[in-house]
């Protein structure tokens, strides 16, 4: 009688039994895991905002010691922008220079002129300031596009007009509109394909390298474009749903897919010719 009882309490789980326990852990990991992942993007979306301020920060200080003249588009709007100062003064430039060739100096301490050109010859490897740490891993070392956009007149009116011919560097006296309200810089997005790196790369400098990372069309904010250059450039998204921005005062937040993609947000309210 005692040898059964011992026998009945040494018996181990029954083939049912287990398949409820592995059920019940496998629905366990289940609902843990994205809530992890949001946990772990979350870190990544304030490593993002941050650099962001931080590229924020070097737009106030090269307003402040360029007479409020802040870099916008390089690529598409040369022909109106003579006699703009520029940071560093790129010897033989032959286009506007762009808002991450301008700031870096600002940011990295290597960049000045004890290089020749003032490039350090990396093509942004070493910019980590200019990482976006959600991005899925390709060969762009830029992971931001900034507000080179031409409006003349309000978006919010009926049939408003955003040219094709980039924002050329301008003083933020001429923006009618409050500073924290315009959109400067987003996230720029993925590129699986690497069709976009392999027109903007090849064997280019910083300097030229940094010219294609602005948007100047309005596709660029929208999308979807016919090509490349045209193409959607923000990343809506990434961040958890949300996109981060930050604006022309330098403040950074997370903003909804609507409000990132609708080009009112990028519209300064400087509707003058150039």
């Amino acid at each position: 009688m005692m040898g059964a009882m011992r026998a009945s309490l040494r018996r181990g789980f029954t083939l049912i039994e287990l398949l409820v326990v592995i059920t019940i852990i496998a629905l366990l990991i289940g609902l843990t895991l994205p809530a992890l992942g949001r946990s772990r993007e979350a870190g990544r979306s304030v490593v993002c905002l941050s650099n962001q301020r931080q590229i924020g920060t070097a737009l106030a200080m090269y307003a402040s010691l360029y007479k409020e003249w802040i870099p916008r588009e390089s690529g598409a709007s040369e022909s109106v922008t003579r006699g703009v100062p520029r940071i560093p003064a790129y010897p033989g430039a032959n286009r506007n220079i762009s808002w991450a060739f301008n700031l870096r100096p600002l940011l990295d301490p290597r960049a000045d002129s004890r290089f020749p050109n003032l490039t350090l010859q990396d093509q942004y490897a070493g910019a980590n300031f200019y990482r976006d740490p959600s991005r899925k891993k390709d060969l762009h070392n830029i992971h931001y596009v900034a507000n080179g956009l031409t409006f003349t007149r309000a978006s919010g009116a009926a049939n408003a007009t955003c040219t094709n011919v980039g924002k050329p560097p301008t003083q933020l006296s001429r923006y009618t509109r409050p500073n924290s309200e315009i959109i400067y810089l987003t996230c720029f997005i993925d590129d699986p394909n690497g069709q976009r790196f392999g027109n903007w790369y090849g064997g280019n400098d910083e300097f030229t390298t940094s010219v294609y990372y602005d948007m100047w069309n309005a596709t660029n904010v929208t999308g979807p474009g016919s090509d490349h250059t045209t193409w959607q450039r923000t990343a809506p998204t990434r961040h958890n749903g949300f996109a981060n921005a930050m604006f022309f005062d330098g403040h950074a937040r997370a903003l909804k897919r609507d409000l990132v993609t609708n080009i009112a947000m990028w519209d300064d309210g400087d509707y003058r010719p150039q």
